[in-house]
């Protein structure tokens, strides 16, 4: 039993092992193999001799990344460190959300992976001439998700100046937000934080807290380094402290003193971390300060990592398909206003939406990650709740070079003029219709009470309809979303129009314009058809089935005692 047992522990360290080099793999020396997979998949896109120019590049935001820079965004080693080797493989492997960058674990294998990190490191003669492995950010010393470290995270937001870039709540719309540009001198935006399925470098508290360590090269998004850290060298109270004291009008002459003394901590710590960070000689006493500064600063970061994480739902939304169809609520009442607490108590199922690439032109670079929807109606109206992210607001005010057109932010909501009948029926084309008309309802935030009826036979050709019904509709915009309210009549007497019933399932389709992100015309995000229905009005039998029911199995057990009770006497 003994020698089975330790034979069995030898396999189970060999699989440990095996394991553990499979996910510490250095890449190979470079070959022409490399060359060959470069070229043949990545090229297009970073350029042959890995510039970030290649012939796609001119249609990509944010643009491919240039290898001769040196400048990896999403690392898990420290600020100024070249990325580990698995860190490259694990983006060819994993790609990154929310740009062009696809994963490509199915299209290459691990071997053709591996190879091409070796080839692109020749792009950069820093791989070559570093002496030393990159120094990996330690996840020691995590702070567990926990709803006061959440608490302590949300003040640091504020405190660390996270709202300047990301917004009060997370959606990337703070004010320096349409200011952002990258090292190479290309707008770029700051991550919607609510939407985790987008981060590029994944969504763990774990990958957040190495953002926050190792920054984000060549992007706005800075380390949380000694020499830029806010109050670096002071501890979370003395640095509440000093905040308390510099939110006052006036300070004492002992308030002057006990201020100007937390500087003179906070520059002697400064000087410290730039002399390590250039190389230079530091005592013992300057390394154990150093040190005790940075335990504050990962203290902190794993609290902001933590409120970060809270700002995102557990995964992404489901598509409003299958069990998660939009279904409109009925109510016996008047419908809820925009700002009502009704539309709280359902679900909002979600449309997402994507560039528009089949027409010119084309939306290559989506903002607008989808739409949530809500409904209700009642026998003779329906209202619905359209909300979606859109970092900045835009009315319309500046216009596109190509177009002369307002650039403005928009959204338009497509219904069949007829329902087809059945699931087999034809639809018209989901570009706006063709052969088969589309009806409208086009919305624009210049003009937020109104929507305008659309009649379209193609994406090029839509034109308002004269007769106009009598849509209601409110837009707001707040802290980088928007929040559309409609209602409309079931049914209307313009043959143009959709006409509504309960029950009967209707196809739906959206289209959305961030005109901060250029979108006009045809360069748009748009779904293809979703599906939406009037839930069935609840019968009034339902009320009368159950107690009718319990009455027939009261009187049944009652007939069948007494008919025992007969049997019993006639066999006495």
């Amino acid at each position: 039993m003994r020698i089975r047992t330790t034979a069995l522990l030898l396999t189970f360290l060999g699989i440990l092992v095996v394991f553990n080099f499979a996910h510490t793999q250095n890449a190979p020396e470079a070959s022409e193999k490399g060359k060959e997979v470069y070229e043949d998949s990545c090229a297009h896109c970073h350029g042959v001799e890995g510039r970030g120019d290649g012939s796609a590049a001119e249609n990509l935001l944010p643009k491919p990344r240039d290898f001769t820079r040196g400048l990896y965004k999403i690392r898990s080693t420290e600020a100024g460190q070249l990325p580990t080797d698995q860190d490259l493989f694990d983006i060819i492997t994993d790609g990154m959300p929310g740009s062009s960058m696809p994963p490509w674990d199915t299209a290459l294998s691990a071997n053709d992976r591996w190879e091409v990190v070796a080839y692109i490191k020749t792009f950069y003669d820093g791989f070559k001439e570093s002496e030393n492995p990159p120094k990996q950010i330690t996840l020691a010393g995590k702070i567990p998700y926990a709803e006061q470290s959440v608490e302590t995270g949300k003040d640091l937001y504020v405190e660390l100046g996270c709202v300047e870039c990301h917004g009060n709540v997370g959606r990337g719309d703070g004010t320096s937000a349409p200011t952002l540009e990258d090292s190479w001198g290309f707008q770029t935006w700051p991550a919607n934080l609510t939407q985790g399925w987008n981060y590029r470098g994944g969504a763990d508290t774990e990958d957040i807290f190495k953002r926050f360590i190792g920054g984000i090269a060549g992007s706005p998004m800075p380390a949380f380094e000694g020499d830029s850290f806010l109050n670096f060298g002071l501890t979370t109270e003395e640095s509440k402290r000093l905040i308390e004291l510099e939110n006052k009008d006036e300070m004492t002459e002992a308030e002057e003193e006990e201020s100007g003394k937390f500087y003179e901590k906070m520059d002697a710590a400064v000087d410290i971390a730039l002399t390590i960070k250039e190389g230079g000689e530091v005592s013992a006493a300057d390394i154990q300060t150093y040190n005790d500064a940075m335990k504050v600063v990962y203290e902190k970061s794993w609290h902001l990592a933590n409120y970060v994480k809270s700002l995102m739902p557990a995964k992404r939304p489901e598509p409003a398909i299958g069990n998660n169809v939009l279904r409109s609520q009925y109510v016996q009442d008047a419908l809820p206003p925009i700002d009502d607490a009704a539309w709280e108590t359902f679900e909002a199922k979600y449309f997402p939406l994507v560039g528009q690439v089949v027409i010119e032109p084309r939306q290559f670079n989506p903002t607008i990650d989808g739409v949530h929807v809500r409904s209700f109606y009642n026998d003779t109206e329906v209202a619905f709740l359209f909300i979606w992210d859109d970092r900045t607001q835009t009315t319309g005010d500046e216009t596109d070079e190509t177009t002369g057109k307002p650039l403005e932010d928009a959204l338009a909501v497509q219904f069949p003029v007829k329902v087809p009948q059945g699931p087999t029926a034809p639809k018209p084309y989901f570009l706006w219709g063709g052969r088969l008309p589309v009806y409208l309802w086009h919305w624009k935030a210049s003009a937020p009470e109104q929507v305008t009826e659309f009649t379209a036979k193609g994406i090029n050709n839509a034109e308002v309809q004269e007769a106009q019904g009598e849509l209601k509709a409110q837009g707001i915009y707040t802290d980088g979303q928007y929040k559309l309210w409609v209602k409309r009549a079931l049914k209307t007497d313009d043959k143009k129009d959709l006409q509504l019933e309960p029950g009967v399932f209707v196809p739906i389709a959206f289209s959305a314009w961030d005109g901060a992100n250029g979108d006009v015309d045809t360069k748009r995000v748009i779904t293809s058809w979703y599906t939406f229905v009037l839930e069935p009005v609840p019968s009034s039998k339902r009320f009368i089935y159950p107690p009718l029911i319990a009455l027939l199995s009261v009187g049944f057990l009652f007939g069948l005692r007494a008919f025992v009770q007969r049997k019993n006497s006639e066999n006495a």
